[in-house]
Formats: C-alpha cells, structure tokens, sequence
C-alpha cells in the first residue's frame, strides 16, 4: 500500500518531466521491519528499501535513502531538479553525516 507519493519535476532532455517518488507501508519480515520506496526517474524506475527493528525505523531510514538519492542524482548537481518553488530542498531529509555544515 503507497503511504506517500509525492511529485519533482526535472529537466530531462529539454522538457520538464515529473518524477513520482513512492513510499510504501512498512512490512514485517521475520522479527525486523522493511520499507519500499520507488522513484520514478525519466530514465526508469529505482526500486529499493531500507528495514528496521519497527516499522518506524524501516520508514525513517527510507526517507533518508530517498533524500540520498535524491541529492545523488545528476538531477540535483545539474540544479534541473525542482519541488516546490521556490522551495529549497525536496522534502526527504538526509541522515545526519551527509549534511553541509557551516563551519
């Protein structure tokens, strides 16, 4: 079941084109928990998850791979990748050691 699907939008070869991020309940597997997300990318669909000892942390720790991912992308170093404007950012965090520091 999709909890969460919210839409970017990028540059890709001259046209905007929107890319659907899902997020999916968690699910027990055993005793640990697993959380799938989808993006869906101009160039194809990138499915992964990421899993936790509840179903909060498997939630959590998918937020964080897709802001990751997110902020991985040619996408986001080409600056074409866009969510709200003029929001800064995408809506995901990033786990806390791939944060910029102002120092």
């Amino acid at each position: 079941m999709i909890i969460a699907a919210p839409v970017l939008s990028v540059e890709y070869e001259g046209q905007i084109r929107l890319v659907g991020i899902f997020l999916f309940l968690p699910e027990q597997l055993g005793k640990s928990w697993d959380c799938r997300y989808e993006i869906d990318w101009p160039e194809g669909k990138v499915t992964s998850f990421a899993g936790g000892n509840d179903a909060i942390a498997a939630l959590f720790g998918a937020i964080e791979k897709v802001g990751m991912e997110l902020h991985m992308s040619r996408y986001h170093h080409e600056r074409t990748i866009t969510w709200l404007k003029p929001w800064v950012g995408y809506g995901f965090p990033l786990p806390k050691g791939a944060r910029r520091t102002n120092r």
